[in-house]
């Protein structure tokens, strides 16, 4: 009963979000990031990541989106043992566009994301969770209404013990879906 009555709430409030004025559209995500990340020696500390993300663009203002990532799996040696670490995340960021062009965004980023890494030293696992507010800036191409492609320099800073910060670089695809 309370997850159909939010589902009414939520619908009826993008429904009266569409009769204004502005337009938005909703969109799906796939990305492909290089992540740098400050963490123990004992971690590797580069990692390629997947990343999925949803959202909802607004066209002249920028876009909210939730997004769910999670890395490969990598290994560093380190005093003659293998160590093994991977991370994965959620989280949702708001992106402004700071200056447009016909077909071309220039974006800023602010967000939050909350990571968890696992690192395997020596016989041991040793977990992490960390909150991250995420800062970045970068772009967008458009060369049809419904496709969008985009890149993103992101920097991140967390309260983490294993996970302290991380830079990444972000390559990928956006659909819209127009109506």
């Amino acid at each position: 009963m309370k997850k159909s009555f939010l589902l009414m709430v939520v619908s009826t409030m993008l429904l009266s979000l569409r009769a204004n004025a502005g337009e938005y559209y909703p969109y799906v995500g796939a990305d492909y990031v290089n992540s740098t990340v400050n963490v123990s020696d004992r971690m590797p500390d580069n990692y390629d990541i997947g990343r999925l993300s949803a959202g909802l663009k607004f066209v002249d203002f920028g876009s909210v989106e939730v997004f769910a990532e999670r890395s490969t799996k990598e290994k560093k040696e380190y005093n003659s043992n293998v160590s093994r670490g991977r991370f994965y995340g959620f989280g949702a960021d708001v992106l402004l566009n700071v200056y447009n062009l016909t077909d071309a965004t220039i974006l800023g980023s602010i967000g939050y994301g909350r990571m968890f890494s696992k690192l395997k030293y020596n016989g041991s696992t040793d977990k992490d969770i960390a909150n991250t507010i995420r800062l970045g800036i970068g772009g967008e191409i458009n060369p049809s209404p419904e496709w969008g492609f985009r890149a993103m320099y992101r920097y991140s800073l967390s309260d983490g013990d294993d996970y302290k910060n991380a830079k990444e670089f972000t390559i990928g695809a956006r659909y819209y879906f127009y109506y």
